[in-house]
């Protein structure tokens, strides 16, 4: 009896580890997919965002806060002694606030404590020298968010330049090969002089849909053209954009 016991056991703790591998290894494939996409596209790198908020339903103490936080950087690579701490701790507000920039990253967490049953953790991550380690830097986020918070939201960006005003018709070719890359489906379009957004549901991209417009999206491609610089910015991000462009 104890031997089947732990069998099923075993069996189970495979399944779970099987799931596990999964579950990774289709992120990343997704993730080495959106970024062959933007290397499709020809423009130069800028930088990438990744912008990760969760909840937390009980009641966390500052000790358990500062720990989460320490564990995202070390599953990071980085350094405490690296970053600034602030600490508001009273009856009124209750946030801890760490950010810094080491080498070319700057990383950003906000946690806040609204009451005893409800806080939330802001992770905002921005790296604008090397863009093939988003992959990594993602899961890792990722996992270690999903150890502590239900449903992260994690929305990252990748965007890059090309050095001149691009004709409509050049645009228009870059979307069209973005959504073809991406397999995916045009569902919006907000389109202004030097200004084009464009939401898409992707077939590659699943486990981080939006509803808009009673459709599913997790593809938000942005161009713009900076008079000020004489460039046109380009903004590839899942589900959305979220930064000001």
């Amino acid at each position: 009896m104890k031997l089947i016991k732990m069998i099923c056991i075993f069996l189970i703790l495979m399944m779970m580890g099987i799931l596990i591998s999964f579950a990774d290894t289709k992120s990343k494939n997704e993730y080495n997919e959106l970024i062959r996409t933007f290397i499709n596209t020809e423009a130069k790198f800028n930088f990438y965002n990744i912008k990760a908020n969760g909840s937390i339903n009980y009641n966390i103490s500052k000790e358990e806060m500062v720990d989460m936080c320490t564990e995202i950087l070390n599953n990071l690579g980085l350094e405490e002694s690296d970053l600034a701490w602030e600490e508001i701790w009273n009856k009124d507000e209750k946030q801890i606030h760490l950010s810094g920039k080491i080498e070319d990253e700057s990383i950003s967490i906000i946690f806040i404590k609204k009451n005893d049953e409800e806080a939330h953790i802001m992770v905002d991550i921005l790296q604008n020298k090397v863009y093939k380690n988003i992959v990594g830097v993602y899961t890792v986020l990722e996992n270690t968010l999903e150890k502590f918070v239900i449903n992260a939201d994690i929305n990252t960006c990748i965007s890059g330049e090309y050095s001149e005003k691009l004709h409509l018709s050049k645009c228009d070719d870059i979307l069209t090969k973005i959504l073809y890359n991406m397999n995916a489906q045009e569902v919006d379009r907000i389109q202004e002089e030097n200004f084009i957004s464009v939401t898409a549901d992707s077939k590659i991209l699943q486990g981080n849909d939006l509803e808009y417009l009673g459709n599913n999206i997790n593809l938000n491609i942005g161009m713009r053209y900076s008079e000020d610089e004489d460039k046109t910015l380009i903004y590839i991000a899942t589900p959305i954009i979220k930064l000001d462009y």
